[in-house]
């Protein structure tokens, strides 16, 4: 197997939720052990000689330890973790960890993303011994104080589960704080909620692609070597292969900016109309991931107001609103806006997307083969499956809707810093999680009260066997993806290629049925064996760490992690008397910048500040986000664990 190969393949548990706020003694529930080994006694014969010659015989007893089997009790354990509830019992799966682990494993047909289904079944005081359930009215906390659900003892995990514990010593320390059922003095207990999630903090989730040929046409093409085709196999996009490169080259802000005035005035698509722009841009209250691109040019985040800067004018600690990128961001905005280099979505695209959303008409207005550059989904670039949702997403959607089959495209890291910083996690975008562990409805395991510690030993064993097994253990890999040849085949040189699925239609049915009992780990690493196009864009990020290099961290991160529960009661009495004031404040300059009057951004903005300071921002920057009780922020570390393979 090649060092490439062993390089680039990790897998990491699944796992999430919100921040517990219920207070409970360490004491409330203590971890049983359990005996898995006993002592048998075997009799054994031996001569003995006496003084007077004459030989005897004598009987001597010895112990001899023999090892019970640890999955001699049989266990029938209840099951919700699938957002389906067509999922016929005694999948292939399900049958194979059943024979191992000496368990019957019974699913419920509740989806977790049904909230009625859900609430019904907790009204009933229902709970199966092992779920996760996204869409519970209750969370976790609430959950264990109704009586529906048992604590876990730090205990289990070092025992039964020393993966997962191994990643919480990774990743203190708030691997510790999600799920945790505090002491009543509010310090952390040994005792949790839940089993949290882990997920991969490497990930982002939008990077851009541009129009490659129209690059080449308006002169900014950049050197082959510079330049990875992505090899696509599949039946749909096959003839497509080659067709969007992958590089590490970024272009500077400048460069940027005049490219997207290329695209609009230089007729990049060569057709002699004046039928093309630059790209999408949505007014300053517009805030997600979708966004973040733009953002992230100017050192700022939009999609997460919990994010905190240091501010280079004042020094001070502050929120999005408050530092200076935010207001670079919205000069440039409106400066390209008004030239017609970005715009905002057109008037009429609501016929083409009959859903009406945001979402729906960006679609729509990319499909067109009239614009240049995408802030896209990276998980969706060249996805072939998936009809409904990847056909509309480029650069797919413009191969098979725009006619434009000979279009080529590129995939970068990030947009170019406009401050000229070296990279130093400065610029480009954020990472999609920043913990390795999380909480909440989404993000946690729930063991229901009726699971003893010997059940629930049980499946964290299970979970355990999962994660340490080579990636191509012949059993687990079975379990994990299905059988090769029957579920999928590979793209290329196995385990260093995408998997192509099998179409459902033409697996055997004895096969069909999948119950993904295992899938607590299928997405907490990167996905290396997805479809070709991600599976090759994510293998680049991972190899060259994009995400220690071109995410912006926060100075501070204000929430339940960093900040301490009487802070945080403070803060948000105080917020809720003055962000009435904040946030008109807020409104009133973002939409003056907005409708262009605003003309002279340096001297409107210190007064913008000014405002801000005397509504109550600076109490808020002083006593809180200043304060050393609110701990500033520790990136965790980003050491991807490599699986073996066999």
């Amino acid at each position: 197997m090649s060092r490439h190969v062993k390089q680039l393949l990790c897998v990491l548990v699944v796992i999430g939720v919100m921040f517990s706020m219920v207070a409970c003694s360490s004491s409330t529930e203590q971890s049983q052990e359990t005996t898995t080994t006993t002592a048998a006694a075997t009799t054994t014969t031996k001569a003995v000689t006496t003084t007077a010659g004459q030989t005897t015989t004598t009987a001597a007893t010895t112990t001899q330890a023999v090892e019970e089997n640890p999955f001699a009790e049989f266990f029938e354990i209840t099951w919700i973790a699938t957002i389906t509830t067509d999922y016929v019992e005694g999948g292939f799966d399900e049958k194979m960890l059943e024979e191992r682990y000496n368990i019957d494993l019974k699913p419920w047909a509740i989806s977790t993303y049904d909230p009625e289904g859900i609430a019904m079944m907790l009204a009933a005081g229902d709970m199966p011994d092992i779920s996760h359930l996204d869409h519970s009215p209750l969370g976790p906390p609430q959950l264990y104080e109704q009586g529906l659900t048992r604590l876990i003892n730090i205990e289990m995990y070092k025992k039964y589960f020393p993966y997962y514990y191994e990643l919480m010593l990774q990743n203190e320390p708030t691997s510790y704080i999600h799920n945790n059922c505090r002491n009543e003095d509010g310090s952390l207990s040994d005792n949790f909620y839940g089993i949290s999630y882990v997920v991969d903090n490497k990930w982002y989730y939008n990077i851009p692609l541009m129009r490659y040929d129209w690059l080449e046409n308006i002169g900014y093409s950049i050197d082959d070597s510079l330049l990875t085709p992505i090899t696509l196999t599949d039946e749909k996009l096959g003839k497509y292969s080659g067709q969007i490169y992958l590089t590490s080259y970024i272009w500077s802000f400048e460069d940027m900016n005049d490219i997207f005035r290329a695209f609009t005035e230089d007729d990049p698509d060569g057709n002699g109309e004046d039928d093309t722009y630059g790209a999408v841009i949505f007014d300053h209250s517009f805030r997600s991931h979708w966004t973040d691109l733009w953002w992230g040019q100017f050192g700022v985040i939009s999609s997460d107001g919990n994010f905190l800067y240091e501010d280079p004018v004042t020094g001070d600690i502050v929120p999005w609103y408050a530092y200076v990128g935010y207001r670079d961001y919205m000069k440039w905005a409106v400066e390209m806006r008004d030239k017609g280099y970005i715009r905002t979505l057109p008037e009429g695209f609501q016929s083409l997307a009959p859903q009406g959303s945001w979402y729906d008409n960006l679609l729509a207005n990319w499909m067109t083969g009239k614009i240049g550059y995408f802030f896209c989904d990276m998980q969706y670039i060249g996805r072939p499956d998936f009809p409904e949702y990847s056909d509309r997403q480029p650069p797919q959607s413009i191969w098979l809707n725009a006619g434009d089959e000979s279009a080529t495209f590129v995939v970068w890291p990030v947009l170019g810093n406009a401050y000229g910083w070296e990279p130093n996690n400065k610029w480009g975008t954020r990472r999609y999680n920043l913990d390795a562990f999380g909480s909440g409805t989404f993000r946690t395991w729930l063991v229901g009260k009726q699971v003893s510690d010997e059940k629930l030993a049980r499946v964290l064993t299970m979970w355990n066997d999962a994660n340490t097994a080579a990636l191509n253990d012949p059993f687990w890999s079975k379990v994990r993806f299905g059988i090769e040849g029957v579920h999928y085949t590979w793209s290329g040189e196995p385990w260093n290629s995408a998997r192509i699925q099998t179409d459902a239609t033409k697996i055997p049915p004895h096969y069909s049925r999948y119950g993904g009992f295992i899938g607590i780990f299928s997405t907490g690493g990167p996905d290396l064996f997805s479809h070709e196009a991600k599976s090759q864009i994510t293998r680049r990020i991972y190899e060259e760490e994009w995400y220690k290099y071109y995410c912006i961290e926060p100075i501070k991160y204000w929430s339940s992690a960093y900040v301490p529960d009487d802070m945080m009661k403070e803060y948000n009495d105080y917020w809720a008397n003055i962000s009435g004031d904040i946030n008109n404040i807020i409104a009133d300059f973002r939409n003056r910048s907005w409708n262009g009057q605003i003309s002279n951004y340096e001297t409107e903005w210190e007064q913008y500040i000014n405002r801000l300071y005397d509504a109550g921002l600076e109490k808020l920057v002083k006593d809180f986000y200043m304060s050393d009780q609110f701990a500033y922020y520790k990136t965790p570390d980003l050491t991807i664990i490599w699986p073996t393979i066999n």
